[in-house]
């Protein structure tokens, strides 16, 4: 008698999940599937990983609406690495571009990563990590014209892309520069903005500033209140958004 019950529960059980089935809407399933695929998109802000073609992957945030084509190229600095930097300001930034970072092609002794002198490898990794995001992710990335942000040895890059390609690399973010560049080293951009911390040397950033604008060039400092060099300090997010939308207008 009790394995008899037991069947007939058995039964019951099936046949109810077969009206439930049947009484589903017909997109049911396709909802769900839908649901299921977005749960693998990264968060909206996220900073992700995209493999790039015999290279290091880079670090990602992706970009806004219209403005999510326009890459936003970032260089750390010496012996440093882009993810806390990312962490800092990349939700300020992300409204102005996809930002895409890029990881030194040399190890540092004790830990980081550096960059050589080879500024057209790096020229031709900024375009190799580019087209990579363009696929992985389906960004329309447009990389005709790309903004740089560089912050210590990345702002020395970040000139040196802008003289190599001044057509290409036609908006800067210098930040922490150790060096003053001149309207003869940085191209041709149309605007330059320059960042140095509240607690560091600003000399160099404020003669670049000056340098550049009487050159007829369209730069402008600001102070990333409460930061020593390499970092951004508690307002780095709006400062950062501040000075990008600053070259992107």
């Amino acid at each position: 008698m009790h394995h008899r019950a037991v069947i007939f529960t058995v039964a019951l059980a099936a046949l109810s999940a077969a009206c439930r089935r049947d009484s589903e809407p017909a997109g049911a399933a396709t909802t769900r599937s839908a649901e299921l695929g977005r749960s693998s998109e990264p968060e909206r802000g996220a900073i992700e990983t995209v493999d790039v073609a015999s290279d290091r992957a880079a670090l990602v945030v992706a970009g806004v609406g219209a403005k999510a084509k326009r890459p936003i190229v970032y260089i750390h600095g010496m012996c440093g690495e882009a993810k806390s930097d990312l962490d800092a300001w990349s939700s300020g930034v992300r409204t102005h571009g996809t930002i895409i970072a890029l990881e030194g092609d040399a190890a540092c002794a004790n830990g980081g990563r550096t960059w050589s002198q080879d500024v057209a490898a790096l020229d031709r990794r900024v375009d190799t990590a580019i087209a990579a995001v363009r696929s992985v992710r389906g960004i329309d990335l447009d990389a005709s014209e790309v903004t740089v942000i560089g912050e210590s040895m990345g702002a020395t890059r970040a000139v040196s892309l802008a003289a190599r390609s001044p057509d290409k690399y036609t908006r800067l973010v210098l930040v922490g520069a150790p060096e003053k560049s001149s309207p003869k080293s940085v191209g041709n951009p149309k605007a330059v903005a320059v960042l140095a911390g509240e607690k560091e040397d600003q000399a160099p950033s404020q003669q670049t500033v000056e340098s550049l604008s009487a050159g007829g060039l369209n730069a402008k400092l600001w102070t990333l209140a409460g930061a020593v060099h390499g970092e951004y300090g508690p307002n780095g997010a709006a400062t950062m958004s501040e000075a990008l939308a600053f070259v992107s207008e």
